[in-house]
């Protein structure tokens, strides 16, 4: 309840400092955020914020805002599908306020937003590495130094997803899909992960540019199974636009479909690639 209090008051706070013309949006996600985070009246909250994303407001901060505790109140609801549907529009509409979305998201894990998982068995450690195994599919993901787990969630094409974050760089999304998918014995592996490539562009229709780098292309073996990874470049959008990366992996055994990614600015590339191939590396793919 403390921590609860403390976030009320700063967000008061805030509103004093507003222009006139400001301040019944950021009165209106106020009494959102209380619904939310003190009421416990998460019906009336997730109205409160989907009235304010619904108004397209000229100041994007508070769409952005109110769509980020849209996600995180569908979350509390337990509305696994909902709260994804939901990140995934707060990834793609309002990429340039990813910083503030980091910082929100980190307040409410310390202020009770307790990470959820419902999907998968999990070890969470402050010692050590945050552990994670998918029961669907036996999938088991390690978490590289930096990096912990968020939660899990159903995704789409009947597949899971299990997010990440990393205290070393800001990124937009860091996660895996995966799938239960049988494969028939003596398949081209290697050619169903090259199509996955091709006709990943489909999925990034809403990215301006996203094109695969043709030299980034590259085969290996990821979790004791065929790995193809390659990274994209696209261009964000909104007031702070800039270079984007995409890095992507795909894993393939006879039982299962797994696709690992991450954006972030092309200038993290580096330490997104390192991650994320530590994270395959390591990961078990039955």
């Amino acid at each position: 309840m403390k921590h609860r209090l403390l976030a009320g008051a700063a967000l008061a706070m805030a509103v004093v400092a507003l222009p006139g013309s400001a301040q019944p949006l950021a009165q209106r996600l106020q009494q959102g955020v209380y619904a939310q985070q003190t009421a416990g009246d998460l019906d009336g909250a997730i109205r409160i914020f989907r009235e304010i994303v619904a108004s397209n407001p000229e100041q994007r901060v508070y769409a952005a805002q109110a769509q980020m505790h849209l996600a995180q109140a569908l979350l509390q609801k337990g509305d696994l599908a909902g709260a994804a549907q939901e990140f995934t529009t707060l990834s793609a509409n309002y990429s340039e306020f990813r910083n503030m979305i980091a910082e929100m998201a980190g307040r409410m894990s310390q202020s009770g937003g307790a990470r959820s998982f419902s999907l998968g068995d999990t070890t969470l450690s402050q010692d050590g590495p945050d552990r994670y195994t998918h029961r669907a599919t036996g999938v088991s993901l390690t978490a590289p130094p930096g990096w912990k787990l968020d939660g899990d969630t159903p995704s789409s094409n009947a597949g899971d997803m299990v997010l990440f974050s990393s205290s070393g760089f800001s990124s937009d999304i860091l996660a895996v899909w995966l799938k239960a998918a049988p494969t028939a014995p003596g398949t081209d592996i290697l050619g169903q992960l090259r199509s996955d490539m091709e006709v990943k562009f489909k999925d990034r229709t809403g990215f301006a540019g996203w094109k695969v780098r043709p030299e980034s292309v590259r085969t290996w073996v990821a979790a004791g199974q065929p790995a193809l990874s390659a990274v994209a470049d696209y261009t964000e959008a909104g007031q702070n636009a800039g270079k984007m990366v995409e890095y992507m992996i795909w894993v393939r055994s006879l039982a299962t479909h797994v696709f690992f990614f991450g954006r972030a600015k092309a200038a993290d590339l580096a330490a997104l690639q390192s991650g994320m191939d530590q994270l395959a590396a390591t990961a078990v793919v039955p």
